[in-house]
C-alpha cells in the first residue's frame, strides 16, 4: 500500500511541475547578413538554458529575404530565464 501512495504522490509531482513557476518571456529581431548581403532561411530558435535539464525551445523561425527575423517565446520557470539565440547558416 506505502508503494502505491509514493508511486502516486511521485506522479501527481511529475504532473504538476511544469505549472508551478513564473510565465517569464523574452524576444529578439535582427538582420542577418553575409558579406554585406542579407542571409535568406537561416534557422533560428530561441532557447531558455537550463542547468538541470534540456534546455527549453521557446521559439523558432527563419530570416526573410532581407534576412530579418522576429522570434518572440514565453516558458514558466522558478528562476530568471536566460535566453539563448541559435542561428543555424
Amino acid at each position: 500500500m506505502k508503494t502505491v501512495i509514493i508511486f502516486a504522490a511521485i506522479l501527481a509531482y511529475s504532473i504538476a511541475l511544469p505549472t508551478f513557476g513564473t510565465l517569464q518571456s523574452a524576444g529578439v529581431m535582427g538582420r542577418l547578413l553575409c558579406q554585406g548581403k542579407p542571409y535568406v532561411n537561416a534557422k533560428v530558435k530561441l532557447y531558455d538554458i537550463d542547468t538541470l535539464d534540456v534546455d527549453d525551445l521557446m521559439a523558432e523561425g527563419k530570416s526573410d529575404k532581407n534576412g530579418e527575423f522576429r522570434l518572440v517565446g514565453n516558458e514558466t520557470e522558478y528562476t530568471t530565464i536566460d535566453p539563448k539565440l541559435n542561428v543555424n547558416f
